[in-house]
């Protein structure tokens, strides 16, 4: 069969004895090896060239957070004063540009957006008016220091602890702020109270201030766990500013009867809010009523005198005797001359125990309580042979400055304790109470301030060797950098923001 002219054992055989043939020089083999060299060096050279002397005439700035998005479009809504649609705003580099911004003037148009935000902490406006020198002020007026745009779609990140640090860290840069916080003229200072007292800060609630700390300002320090200060509660001479008095230790003993089949415990009065944020207030009529009865008369189980007005008190006593009328009806005696002899027999027995009158009566009630041994006497759940227990046992009673009468002062118990921080109770809700309120056992008086120590927080709030376990520790846990009320009107009495500052955060 002949061969094909092309098959490839007549072409194979053209290579026979020339098996180097793949070696052999060709231009256009060396022709595509130069190209490709050239364009290397080119494009390296133009890419390390432009980095260095080239203008960057466009760039991405990154998409907003997702706080600020419906602002994408209208950068001079921040960037005031920077035409940023004009071409030559981008000549000479991006951190020429980034150079060029006022980050005074970004954060004027973050306060236009964001009012009631000018200092750090300014929940305590009314504190520091109280009494400046309880604590310093930093005017949080560099509002870039600490929030970062353009760093993602999603929701702005808060500033990590590593951003607080940046500041309380370091003593020099306290230095700085404190400096710059200072009001001038400073407001002149109220006289530390002794001990503490109690001060409305504006919403109602009151706060415990606590007496002047002996150090003027907040050292440096590293973390929570290290070098942070003691709670304020904790200074030596402070103690709870309550007038009501109260033996915590008393209603832990084994004599004080049950109340609804159970042993009293600490739940027993102190009960939290549904969020768990605070505690709700011990109330005489849902906590102390049941054991403490402000009952008048053995015979009227319906007659109690008023709890928590001294006015309601002599109101209803200058009706006393219709009071016991209706009382006396509500037994179950409707007749009118049966309530008439039944009215007569109780004012007697009134007498009796020495009430001849509605001022022994009110003495009776505001000061002195029943005396012992009288024939109407009556077992208290508390042991106590007492019927009728005097206002002053609890409470302080002074004469009305207008001499009405004896007046019952407010109990002014602290409804917060941590002024410049924030506890929930239902992340703790596997602890007992006395874990945390252990020296309420012994408790006898009620100047004892029964809080945690920042030690003992410590014990759990801290960094874990692994970094991965444990419970949260990072400042925002526990402080709330701003607050959303500011009152402008005290703005001259705290001193004008200073220009903005930025803290670099460290890498």
């Amino acid at each position: 069969m002949p061969e094909l002219p092309d098959s490839q054992k007549k072409i194979s055989s053209g290579y026979s004895g020339n098996l180097g043939y793949f070696r052999r020089g060709h231009y256009l083999r060396s022709l595509k090896f130069w190209c490709f060299t050239v364009t290397l060096v080119v494009t390296a050279t133009i890419a390390l060239s432009f980095g260095k002397w080239g203008s960057q005439k466009a760039f991405s700035t990154g998409p907003l957070s997702q706080n600020h998005s419906h602002l994408a479009d209208r950068c001079d809504t921040c960037h005031t004063g920077s035409d940023l649609k004009n071409e030559a705003a981008f000549t000479g580099g991006l951190e020429k540009f980034a150079s060029s911004i006022s980050l005074a003037a970004m954060d004027a148009a973050c306060i236009t957006c964001h009012p009631g935000t000018s200092l750090h902490a300014p929940q305590m406006w009314n504190v520091a008016l109280h009494n400046p020198s309880q604590s310093g002020f930093v005017h949080a007026s560099a509002c870039a220091s600490c929030h970062r745009e353009h760093a993602g779609p999603h929701r702005m990140a808060l500033p990590s602890s590593q951003t607080c640090a940046d500041c309380h860290g370091s003593e020099a840069t306290l230095q700085v702020a404190r400096a710059d916080s200072t009001p001038q003229p400073p407001p002149p200072p109220a006289p530390a109270p002794p001990g503490g007292t109690t001060f409305d800060i504006g919403d109602g609630v009151l706060v415990f201030l606590p007496p002047l700390a002996k150090a003027k300002s907040t050292p440096a320090f590293e973390s929570f766990a290290k070098g942070h200060p003691s709670f304020a509660y904790e200074r030596p001479d402070a103690k709870d500013p309550s007038d009501l008095k109260f033996n915590h230790a008393r209603h832990f003993r084994t004599d004080i009867p049950k109340l609804n089949g159970a042993k009293l415990d600490c739940t027993s009065c102190h009960q939290p809010w549904a969020d768990g944020a605070f505690y709700q207030p011990v109330r005489y009529e849902e906590h102390c009523k049941e054991c403490h009865s402000l009952q008048i008369q053995q015979t009227l189980p319906d007659l109690h005198i008023p709890h928590g007005n001294s006015e309601k008190v002599r109101f209803f006593l200058a009706g006393l005797d219709t009071s016991i009328e209706k009382s006396i009806r509500a037994t179950g005696v409707t007749e009118t001359s049966a309530v008439a002899e039944r009215l007569k027999e109780e004012k007697e027995a009134l007498r009796k125990r020495g009430l001849f009158s509605v001022a022994d009566l009110e003495k009776r009630i505001f000061v002195e309580g029943d005396p012992r041994g009288l024939d109407s006497e009556r077992l208290m759940r508390s042991g106590k042979p007492k019927f009728l227990t005097e206002c002053a046992k609890c409470h302080t009673v002074k004469d009305a400055p207008d001499g009405a009468g004896p007046e019952v002062l407010p109990t002014q118990i602290p409804k917060r304790w941590l002024a410049k921080g924030a506890y929930n109770h239902l992340p703790h809700a596997q602890y007992a109470c006395t874990d945390c309120h252990g020296a309420a056992l012994k408790s006898k008086d009620t100047s004892d301030i029964l809080l945690p120590s920042q030690q003992s927080c410590v014990q759990c709030h801290q960094q874990s060797p692994s970094d991965k376990e444990g419970v949260k520790f990072s400042c925002h846990n526990c402080h709330h950098f701003h607050s959303s009320v500011t009152p402008p009107a005290r703005e001259a009495a705290l001193g004008s923001p200073k220009p903005s500052t930025p803290v670099k955060s460290q890498p």
